[in-house]
C-alpha cells in the first residue's frame, strides 16, 4: 500500500544541518537586528534603575557608607553585585558592550542605503500621472521646457528631465538628518567606550584645615577605566582652608542651602572658590563639591591623665537637618573603648522621638555620647566600616550629652571633651576623556533627530505632451511619502512661480 504524502511534505525542503561557521552568521545577524538592539537599550535602562534608587560611590561615598550601616544585612550582597557602582559593575559593562556591538552592526549597513538614498536622482515619470496627487493641466505662456526646469531648479528641487518631462524631488536633508543621526550614534557609543577605558573617579573628604593629594592613597574610593594609567593622573595638592554654607531661614523652603563654597588653596599658590556647579580643572582632571557635613572634636584621657584620642571625626548627615552619626574607636587603649555617637547642628527635644535636630546650621549643637568598652573586632583581621561599633563584643558603660567646650567624667575615670565643631566637604575627582565627544554625538544627534523627522520627501512631475503655439499645455502631479505633508502647496508654488493662479487640485495622496 502507498504511503500518503501530503502537499506540504512534497513541497518542503530539508534544510542542511548547521555548520559552525553557520551558527556564527546566525549569531551575528541576531545581535545586530534592531530588535536586539532595542531590546538592549531597554536592559540598559532598566540596569540602571539601582543606580538611581541606590547611592552611588562616584556620587557620595559618605551616603554609600551610611547605607551599609542602617543596612547591614544587604550590604555585603549589594556591594557584591556592584549595585554601589551600577555603572562600573561588570553586568553592566557586559550590556553596554553587547549594545554598542549591535547598534554599530545595525548602523554601518544603514548608512551605506542612506547615502545611496541621499545621492540618487528621481526617478523617471510614469506614463500616466493623472492618478496622483494636485493633477491639473493647465496652459503656460512658455514654451521652452528648459526655462520651466530652470525655474524649478531655483526653487531648490533636484531636477531629472527626460525629453519634455521632468521629475522634481524635495527632502533630501531628511536622509541627510538620517546619516548625521545614526552617525552620531557611533560616535556616542565609542565616546561612551573610551571615556570607560581610559576615565577615572574618586571620591575624598577632606576636613577644615586638612588637604589633599592627587595619589592613590588618598582616595576614599577609587575608580579606572581598564586602560587607565597613574602616569596619566595631574600632580597636584590642594588645602581645604574652610568651608562656607548658609541655610535659608524663610518659610519658604526652610533649610536649602543658599550659600555652597569651599575655599581652598591649590599647590600652596592660587587660592580657589569651588561651588556646586564649577568645579576647577587641572589637565582635564576636574575637582567637583559634591557634599558636606560636621566633624565634632573630641578629646578623650585616660585613668593615667594621658590622652588617648584627639582629632575631629568625619560624621554622616542622616536628614535634611544634618542629625549626623559618627564612631570614635581606640584600639590601643586596654580594655578597647569605643564610643557611638549623634550630633544634633540645632538641637530640640521632641516629646515623641527625644532629642533632634530642626535647624540645619550650627544654632543649638550638642553631642550624645554612649561610650562601650571591650573587643572591637578590629584585632580579628576582617575589614571593618569606619562609621558602625560592632558591639556584639563590648558593653555600654555610659552615655551624655554635651555641649562644645563641655567635659563628661566618666564613672569609669576617663575624660571625653568636646572641643568643637569643624566642618569637611566631599570631593569627586574626575578625567572623563570621552566626555567632550559624547557631547559632540548628543548634539549632532539631536539635529540629525531633527531633519529625519521634520523634514518630508515629496515629489512633483511635470509632462508637456503637446505644443501649441506661444503657450504650451503641461500636466503637473504630486506625490508625498508621508501623509503629514500636502504635496499640493508645493504645486501651487511651482505654478505661481510660472505665473498661473492657484487653483483647487484633487486631495493629495500619499505612499
Amino acid at each position: 500500500m502507498t504511503k500518503q504524502i501530503s502537499a506540504k511534505q512534497r513541497t518542503e525542503t530539508t534544510l542542511p544541518p548547521m555548520n559552525f561557521v553557520g551558527f556564527l552568521r546566525w549569531n551575528w545577524r541576531q545581535l545586530t537586528s534592531m530588535n536586539t538592539a532595542i531590546l538592549l537599550l531597554v536592559l540598559v535602562a532598566l540596569a540602571a534603575i539601582p543606580g538611581s534608587i541606590l547611592p552611588q560611590r562616584t556620587a557620595s561615598i559618605l551616603k554609600v557608607n551610611n547605607w551599609k550601616t542602617e543596612n547591614p544585612r544587604f550590604a555585603e550582597i549589594f556591594d557584591a553585585l556592584g549595585l554601589f557602582d551600577v555603572y562600573g559593575s561588570f553586568w553592566f559593562s557586559a550590556i553596554y558592550i553587547l549594545l554598542m556591538i549591535s547598534l554599530i552592526g545595525c548602523v554601518i549597513p544603514r548608512l551605506n542605503v542612506y547615502w545611496k538614498s541621499f545621492n540618487e536622482k528621481p526617478p523617471k515619470p510614469p506614463k500616466e500621472i493623472d492618478r496622483f496627487a494636485g493633477f491639473q493641466k493647465v496652459k503656460i505662456n512658455k514654451s521652452n521646457f528648459n526655462e520651466i526646469e530652470s525655474i524649478i531648479k531655483k526653487l531648490g528641487w533636484r531636477v531629472n528631465r527626460n525629453g519634455n518631462s521632468l521629475t522634481a524631488e524635495k527632502g533630501y536633508t531628511r536622509e541627510a538628518g538620517n546619516l548625521v543621526f545614526h552617525a552620531s550614534l557611533i560616535l556616542l557609543t565609542v565616546a561612551l567606550a573610551f571615556g570607560a577605558l581610559f576615565s577615572y573617579r574618586g571620591t575624598i573628604i577632606v576636613k577644615e584645615g586638612n588637604g589633599f593629594a592627587n595619589t592613590l592613597t588618598q582616595f576614599d574610593d577609587f575608580r579606572a577605566g581598564k586602560l587607565f594609567s597613574i602616569a596619566r593622573m595631574p600632580n597636584f595638592y590642594f588645602t581645604l582652608n574652610d568651608f562656607v554654607v548658609d541655610f535659608e531661614r524663610g518659610i519658604n523652603q526652610r533649610g536649602a542651602p543658599r550659600k555652597f563654597e569651599a575655599n581652598i588653596t591649590l599647590n600652596t599658590e592660587e587660592d580657589l572658590k569651588v561651588l556646586v556647579n564649577r568645579p576647577f580643572t587641572i589637565d582635564g582632571t576636574k575637582v567637583f563639591l559634591t557634599g558636606h557635613g560636621y566633624a565634632p572634636r573630641i578629646k578623650v584621657i585616660n585613668k593615667e591623665k594621658e590622652i588617648i584620642f584627639s582629632d575631629s571625626v568625619t560624621f554622616l548627615p542622616q536628614d535634611a537637618n544634618f542629625t549626623s552619626t559618627g564612631v570614635i574607636k581606640i584600639a590601643d587603649n586596654n580594655p578597647q573603648l569605643g564610643i557611638n555617637a549623634q550630633f544634633f547642628p540645632t538641637a530640640a527635644l521632641d516629646p515623641v522621638n527625644g532629642l533632634v535636630s530642626v535647624f540645619p546650621e550650627l544654632d543649638n549643637p550638642q553631642l550624645a555620647l554612649s561610650l562601650w568598652q571591650g573587643n572591637l573586632g578590629v584585632d580579628e583581621g576582617i575589614a571593618q566600616s569606619i562609621y558602625r561599633l560592632d558591639t556584639s563584643k563590648m558593653t555600654q558603660l555610659e552615655s551624655k550629652e554635651l555641649v562644645p567646650g563641655q567635659t563628661w567624667q566618666t564613672a569609669a575615670g576617663y575624660e571625653i571633651k568636646f572641643v568643637a565643631v569643624e566642618q569637611f566637604a566631599t570631593f569627586q575627582v574626575a578625567y572623563e576623556p570621552g566626555k567632550f565627544m559624547a557631547l559632540v554625538g548628543a548634539i549632532l544627534a539631536m539635529v540629525g533627530m531633527f531633519f529625519g523627522l521634520g523634514v518630508q520627501r515629496r515629489r512633483i512631475w511635470v509632462l508637456m505632451p503637446k505644443s501649441q503655439k506661444g503657450s504650451s499645455v503641461i500636466e503637473v502631479a504630486g506625490l508625498s511619502k508621508s501623509n503629514s505633508h500636502d504635496v499640493t502647496k508645493d504645486l501651487d508654488k511651482v505654478l505661481q512661480s510660472f505665473g498661473i493662479e492657484k487653483k483647487k487640485a484633487k486631495r493629495s495622496r500619499s505612499i
